[in-house]
């Protein structure tokens, strides 16, 4: 992927946590990105709803990079594993200046009843997300106080990140951030034997 794409991908998905996925326009990102002009965005992308597409694979692989890849991290016990996951997510809002929420759940909310394209691959990302975190407490499953489901815990986890993140492009308070990951991991905790919840 050429350096001139990225750039474009990186703006559009600035745009879209901002203002949502219909309310940015093809103009917007030839703006923020710096381009000379439409025919220079059409040289890239055939469409806006391409644009979204590949917004939407880019910022999943940035995630595998700094927040999924946490998960993998074998030096690390699973739950702690899931706390410094719970960090990072937060750590990048703050990089961010608390400006946009999750991309994920911009073109979620903006694209899903309009295009099953968007609805399938944003569904895939979402299970993905729950899928890594799930396996992740299974391998602490022995650890985890009985009943506890870790898919069912797993989309928990992802639920309360997610609204959090579009709370914090609302309110643009990372304390709001800081709180939630803070009661996350509280809450994870409370499923953990022998563990003391403050």
């Amino acid at each position: 992927m050429t350096q001139r794409r990225i750039q474009i991908l990186d703006a559009a998905a600035e745009l879209i946590a901002e203002k949502g996925f219909i309310q940015t326009s093809v103009d917007d990102v030839i703006a923020r990105a710096g381009l000379s002009g439409k025919s220079h965005f059409y040289h890239y992308f055939k469409s806006k709803d391409a644009l979204g597409h590949e917004v939407l694979a880019r910022q999943f692989d940035l995630l595998g990079e700094r927040g999924l890849a946490i998960l993998s991290e074998s030096s690390l016990d699973p739950i702690e594993r899931l706390q410094v996951f719970i960090d990072s997510v937060v750590a990048m809002q703050v990089e961010r200046g608390m400006k946009g929420g999750s991309p994920f759940g911009a073109l979620a909310s903006d694209m899903a009843e309009q295009d099953e394209g968007f609805r399938v691959r944003i569904a895939r990302v979402f299970r993905g997300w729950i899928d890594e975190i799930a396996g992740l407490l299974s391998q602490a499953e022995d650890r985890l106080e009985e009943g506890t489901d870790p898919v069912r815990l797993a989309r928990f986890i992802v639920a309360a990140l997610e609204g959090a993140t579009t709370m914090a492009r609302m309110k643009r308070d990372v304390s709001l951030m800081h709180g939630v990951a803070s009661d996350l991991k509280r809450f994870l905790t409370s499923h953990v034997r022998g563990s003391v919840t403050r």
